[in-house]
């Protein structure tokens, strides 16, 4: 009579009972892919994908081709680099390594680990390599920045999905190169062989938002209209993203309400950073409000939203308030960022003093940012002495920050201290740093000159 199976697995168990004959591949495989994503804390002693194939080969289970693409699901850091080969040397010894879905698994592990040219040397190797097959090697040169290589991948591929044109959109939008992106997009409306998914005009809209156009944004907006898609949550928080970043923050808030109850966290965190980043404190305290009467916990990107807001309205109480409600009540532990907001909207208030008070209770060392914020504090107020250990502080952390030089010769200047100044215009040339010209752009009939 065959044992039932929860009667001799035990996740919880040190030893886990796997050693029963009736357990198959089928429920070892599935283990595997269990304890790559585990939906529930680790136990302890917690097993690792890689302990339960050992012990796998231990009892001589057979293998089969699902075993090896579950195990390289755990390998994702140049950290298990090394580990990745050891397993693709296993697919070698087990005659796995001819195998398409083990091959598209190897060539995803070694994209995962920034091994662009193994995942290379794997795909060469392939007879005839399927779509997946193309789709992982494409990929992978487009995380790398290859355009030009994933480019003429994606030419010589005998077929294409919507994988496929997603991901090399994905490559030119983020790499910064938006223009190709949309040429890209017109020839795979032209082929009209593929139909664009809410991943692609995602991709379209962040194009979008890099670019800063709106006309732009809102041609993609019609698009999805065009196409017959429902605006659901991830794309609706998209659009919400690309107007308010786009200067239309009306548009942004029309496609908010018009979500209505599919809006989560991630869609009313874009409204909130949206209303902070025109100045719509008080609009932005209030949809803060909602959220937490809705029962949506807010996270620390929505108090940056909410933090940044105070800022602008220089609302230092009620910054205070929502720094503090932070641990107290969501338990959240404030970042480098948000201490930054804090320090800014002490500064921007005049309170000097409170801000040097919260930069040394830090937890951690101020970076950057944190000086930056106290520098624009003190340029408000006319502290030339704070001015002065802010930009020492933020030249000695960025040697080539050409601003941070130039702020503090004029301070020397200020202060009458002119051989500070000159000084400090010598270290720049001994440095070899230069002054980065200043840069506008305009959006004209649709372009951005």
């Amino acid at each position: 009579m065959k044992v039932p199976t929860r009667k001799l697995i035990s996740l919880t168990h040190p030893s886990l009972n796997l050693w029963h004959p009736t357990i198959d591949s089928f429920i070892w495989n599935n283990l595997i892919r269990a304890h790559v994503q585990p939906t529930h804390p680790p136990t302890r002693p917690a097993h690792t994908p890689l302990s339960i194939f050992l012990r796998m080969c231990f009892h001589a289970v057979p293998l089969d081709f699902y075993t090896f693409p579950f195990l390289l699901q755990s390998i994702h850091s140049p950290q298990t680099l090394q580990l990745g080969r050891s397993i693709h040397s296993q697919t070698l010894i087990f005659g796995f390594s001819s195998d398409s879905f083990v091959q598209t698994s190897l060539i995803s592990m070694y994209t995962t680990c920034g091994d662009v040219g193994s995942a290379r040397k794997v795909f060469d190797e392939m007879p005839q390599p399927d779509l997946p097959s193309w789709n992982s090697i494409i990929n992978a040169n487009v995380k790398a920045g290859l355009l030009s290589v994933a480019r003429e991948l994606f030419v010589k591929m005998p077929s294409r999905n919507v994988i496929s044109w997603s991901s090399m959109l994905d490559g030119y939008v983020r790499w910064g190169q938006c223009e190709e992106a949309f040429e890209l997009f017109g020839q795979m409306k032209e082929e009209n062989k593929v139909m664009p998914n809410e991943y692609t005009v995602s991709i379209l809209l962040a194009a979008c938002e890099q670019l800063g156009s709106l006309e732009h944004g809102k041609w993609a907006h019609t698009h999805v209209y065009k196409l017959g898609m429902e605006i659901n949550v991830v794309l609706g928080t998209s659009l919400i993203e690309m107007y308010a970043k786009c200067g239309s923050i009306v548009r942004a808030r029309l496609v908010f309400e018009n979500l209505g109850p599919k809006r989560d966290l991630m869609a009313w965190t874009a409204m909130i950073s949206g209303l902070a980043m025109h100045g719509h404190w008080e609009d932005c305290l209030s949809l803060f409000s909602n959220m937490v009467e809705t029962r949506v916990r807010p996270d620390d990107i929505t108090f940056l939203g909410v933090l940044s807001a105070c800022v602008h309205g220089g609302l230092v109480s009620e910054g205070k308030a929502m720094f503090e409600r932070m641990s107290k009540e969501f338990g959240i532990s404030p970042s480098v960022q948000h201490y930054g907001c804090m320090i800014d909207l002490y500064g921007r208030a005049g309170l000097i003093d409170e801000a040097w008070n919260l930069l040394n209770t830090m937890p951690m060392e101020p970076d950057v940012l944190i000086w930056g914020a106290l520098l624009s504090g003190a340029r408000i107020c006319g502290d030339i002495e704070t001015c002065e250990i802010a930009l020492n502080k933020i030249i000695e952390q960025d040697p080539t920050n050409s601003a941070a030089y130039v702020l503090l010769s004029n301070v020397y200047a200020k202060m009458g201290r002119w051989k500070d100044a000159r000084h400090i215009r010598d270290l720049m040339e001994t440095k070899r740093v230069k002054k980065v010209p200043g840069l506008s752009s305009i959006e004209v009939d649709g372009r951005i000159h």
